[in-house]
């Protein structure tokens, strides 16, 4: 009979460190048996288990995910595998856009390297708004402000299954349930913190039994081919480095005959009174800042042509123009101060560390924007809402592969 092996004997054949080995244990991964003097001693089931935990590790699972796949106590071993696969796909990308914006930079340098770089790519594959509160509570006012704007005539019939990707905090799933209350909602994120954010909304506002809140990535959406009525797409595809390749894979989960609705904004559509030199340069710093994430703020213009060559047919675009002025000053402090000045606001500090306007204008520029509010001054900001349908064949991917 073997007597197992130790941990140092154990560290030594597999290249884990001894440190390692006792934190799976303390984990749950890998919890060998015990000799009298209390020191570990791996038998032989121990070490199959090790190399299996070494395996699915190398896949990049996390320790927890590791265990519960091991002890058989994970529901679903399959969708969990194809989740992380999602991820693994969109860490590819981002590093994709990483690798060939850096590679563009590098090419146009002059003498001074760093500062070129950190000047072009200071938001490079962030998400320009950022994920704290703050951010949070103007995506909650954005929603309630326009919720008669940009939702009206969005609604879906009763028992249809309808896909949000990019659902974020849920700010806007709860205004679109509400609205179709016969539908059945699949809403998902790629970050897990705003899963979670979306799905106590979704929870507090009594809908969470037709609106399932999950992680998922809209260039694999966690739904099968075929399988969705309608999908909707709010303020996702402007922070995108490829929109194009999410609406052919969005495309793809729809059923023939099925829809897509999309609402984006467009900074290029702003106008207000008084002009300022200082304010149009705050405004043109998030969309700096944007585009080095590998968004655009200007996507709304752009929405016809993409869905177009996404293959949707019967595409259609509707501009839907919000007016701020003297008239309605709730629209003046829901529109411009708790929406569109937070909002270009909050790149402040990535904007002075890229170079790209002094704290004196930027803040200047910041009290113009809010000066439209006051009495004279008038802000207009431009919403487009674009729609499509897939074709109804049995093909999952466009006919006309240039379209794709």
């Amino acid at each position: 009979m073997t007597r197992g092996r130790t941990v140092g004997e154990l560290a030594e054949a597999t290249g884990l460190s001894v440190r390692v080995l006792r934190h799976w244990d303390e984990r749950g991964v890998v919890s060998p048996s015990r000799t009298p003097a209390g020191h570990r001693l791996y038998g032989a089931d121990d070490v199959v288990r090790l190399h299996r935990a070494i395996t699915l590790r190398a896949l990049g699972l996390p320790l927890d995910r590791v265990a519960a796949l091991l002890n058989g106590t994970d529901p679903d071993p399959a969708a969990t595998l194809r989740a992380h696969l999602a991820g693994v796909d969109a860490d590819l990308r981002r590093r994709r856009t990483v690798r060939d914006r850096l590679a563009e930079v590098l090419a146009d340098t002059g003498d001074d390297v760093l500062s070129t770089v950190l000047r072009e790519m200071t938001m490079i594959g962030s998400y320009v708004h950022g994920y704290h509160e703050t951010e949070a509570t103007r995506l909650r006012d954005q929603a309630a402000t326009l919720a008669d704007l940009l939702h009206d005539g969005v609604t879906f019939p009763d028992g249809a299954h309808v896909l949000e990707p990019g659902c974020g905090v849920g700010a806007q799933t709860v205004v679109l349930a509400a609205r179709s209350p016969g539908a059945r909602f699949t809403s998902i994120d790629l970050t897990e913190t705003q899963v979670a954010a979306a799905r106590a909304r979704v929870e507090a506002a009594g809908l969470a039994d037709r609106v399932d809140v999950r992680a998922g990535d809209v260039h694999a959406p966690p739904v099968p081919p075929g399988s969705v009525d309608h999908v909707v797409v709010f303020f996702l595809l402007e922070h995108l480095p490829r929109p194009e390749e999410a609406l052919v894979a969005l495309r793809q989960v729809l059923r023939p005959g099925g829809t897509i609705t999309v609402v984006e904004g467009d900074h290029g559509a702003t106008s207000f009174h008084p002009d300022s030199d200082d304010a149009r340069a705050v405004i043109a710093c998030q969309e700096v800042l944007q585009r080095q994430a590998g968004g655009d703020a200007g996507i709304g213009r752009r929405l016809h042509p993409l869905l177009a060559a996404a293959g949707f047919d019967d595409v259609a675009v509707v501009p839907r123009t919000a007016h701020a002025h003297a008239g309605r000053p709730d629209l003046a402090d829901s529109l411009v101060r708790r929406t569109f000045t937070p909002m270009v606001a909050g790149v402040r500090e990535p904007a002075l560390a890229a170079g790209l306007i002094t704290s004196e204008r930027f803040d200047a520029g910041v009290r113009d924007l809010l000066r439209t509010t006051e009495p004279g001054g008038t802000f207009s900001y431009t919403f487009f809402r674009a729609t499509g349908t897939r074709a109804a064949s049995t093909s999952t991917t466009p006919t006309n592969p240039g379209r794709a």
